[in-house]
């Protein structure tokens, strides 16, 4: 169903968001799903970028990434204290993307042993100062984060006392930011910071969601 909705609103670009899979290890019928949808995908001539979530194994998310990306298909690669963007051109001007895979203030401080991380606000706001923006560009962003203020699904991973929130502050340089890890289709803060949702329903509490919106996103 979702190729077919590629097929009729014919986007430049998939944003995938996460989670990719369901648990860091994913079953064998997972993974050939997701081969033959990435494969569908390439040679629809499209750019698709897939980030890793927080039930994903970064690794494998990652494995054969620079393979691929000759094919059009960008996999979040392990992040190590860099995230160089993907460059695209339009009638407007450069689009630069930027795909951040799920992070913990713990991944921060390997890389950032001199900098105070106490929070993922903070783990989440030194990860965007260390990127290469440039303002004249329109930069997006490609993220799974659990952000304040977002409703959230029964169905979700959510820490007690909101641990994992990250302020939407954080996002203000970028022009639009794609996000997964909440369940229900809304923006947080502002227009440009958007959860697409999920395809389907995982929880009662998701039954009177419109999951129709998530695909055509």
């Amino acid at each position: 169903q979702i190729i077919n909705v590629i097929d009729d609103e014919k986007p430049n670009v998939i944003i995938i968001s996460g989670d990719v899979y369901d648990k860091s290890i994913p079953s064998a019928e997972a993974v050939e799903l997701l081969d033959s949808f990435l494969v569908r995908l390439s040679k629809r001539e499209l750019q698709v970028f897939v980030i890793s979530g927080n039930h994903d194994s970064p690794e494998r998310i990652a494995f054969g990434s620079r393979l691929m990306a000759s094919s059009g298909i960008h996999m979040s690669p392990v992040y190590n204290g860099d995230v160089f963007p993907f460059s695209l051109a339009d009638e407007y001007g450069v689009v630069k993307i930027f795909m951040l895979p799920f992070l913990k203030p713990a991944n921060m401080r390997r890389y950032f042993p001199e900098d105070e991380i106490a929070s993922y606000t903070d783990a989440m706001r030194l990860a965007i100062n260390n990127m290469r923006i440039n303002t004249a560009d329109r930069n997006i962003l490609v993220a799974h984060q659990f952000v304040t203020g977002a409703l959230p699904s029964d169905s979700e991973d959510v820490s007690v006392g909101g641990l994992d929130n990250v302020d939407a502050s954080v996002f203000e340089i970028f022009d639009y930011v794609a996000l997964g890890h909440i369940h229900c289709p809304q923006n947080v803060g502002s227009e440009s910071v958007r959860y697409c949702g999920t395809p389907l329903k995982y929880s009662f509490s998701e039954v009177n969601q419109d999951k129709s919106v998530s695909v055509i996103e």
